[in-house]
């Protein structure tokens, strides 16, 4: 099974939030058998180079999609990167956050994931929800984890626990 794992930039997670997250990737590559991770090299780290470490980890190949050009729209870049995630996957996960952390400096969207079409307070916006969203518009799985502050999630998996104990 090729799982894609696609999610938030590294700047938006705590150390407790960056634990959980990494805990529900290797959770994620074990339950579904993942022979092949695919993630997309973002240029601001995060799940995307998470997934491939922890997939590393676990003896499972990877691929990554990096962006050539760091723009949406271009040949070669965020849009058609994304697009080539969802193909080759046969799942997508995407691993975001309820909220982003006093430290962020980042842009917010206070009304919620304009992607998910989620009010305030569901969960931050994060292009791989564009990616999760393109692999269903495929008739493919799109999963939705979001991390909590205290290093719980909640997610529509069932496969993982509802919650981890923060550590």
């Amino acid at each position: 099974m090729k799982l894609g794992i696609v999610g938030s930039e590294a700047s938006k997670f705590t150390e407790v939030t960056e634990r959980a997250a990494r805990q529900v990737i290797k959770l994620m590559i074990e339950r579904f058998g993942a022979d092949l991770v695919i993630s997309g090299h973002s240029p601001l780290g995060g799940i995307d180079w998470w997934a491939i470490e922890e997939a590393d980890k676990l003896g499972v190949p990877t691929r990554e999609y990096a962006p050539r050009r760091n723009y949406w729209s271009a040949p070669g870049g965020y849009r058609e990167r994304n697009l080539k995630i969802a193909q080759e996957s046969d799942t997508v996960a995407c691993i975001s956050l309820r909220e982003l952390p006093p430290s962020y400096q980042g842009m917010r969207f206070p009304d919620g994931c304009y992607h998910c079409h989620t009010g305030p307070g569901d969960h931050v916006k994060s292009g791989g929800c564009w990616t999760m969203q393109a692999a269903r518009a495929q008739g493919k799985t799109g999963m939705l984890i979001i991390v909590n502050p205290d290093g719980t999630y909640r997610g529509n998996i069932n496969v993982l626990r509802r919650s981890i104990a923060p550590y």
